[in-house]
């Protein structure tokens, strides 16, 4: 099982929050939650639920995968060689053409 790093997650919303000049009051009023729980999230205090995460990315214009996981453009590459590594030789075929056919059906 794969471990949330929740201060890393909290740092990246508020960067994202500051980034789009936000409030922690005028986030939490935006997607309908308290301050107080923005503030706990921001520092990995508080575990939001995949519905919160997702009003979080959609008002503060960024992805899930780099909320969650930090992944962006920029360092996609550099993720996807490291899921590499951590896959039996034999398997790299198999890895490449589920994320070629993952592609192909999100076109």
């Amino acid at each position: 099982m794969y471990d949330l790093n929740y201060l890393e997650i909290g740092k990246r919303i508020k960067l994202k929050r500051k980034e789009n000049n936000l409030t922690q009051e005028k986030l939490s009023e935006i997607i309908d939650v308290s301050p107080s729980y923005i503030s706990e999230i921001e520092r990995g205090c508080s575990i939001c639920s995949l519905a919160t995460i997702t009003n979080l990315a959609v008002t503060l214009n960024t992805s899930l995968d780099y909320l969650i996981f930090g992944i962006t453009a920029d360092n996609s590459n550099q993720t996807f060689t490291e899921i590499l590594k951590t896959i039996p030789k034999k398997n790299h075929n198999l890895f490449i053409n589920l994320c070629e056919n993952i592609s192909n059906s999100l076109k």
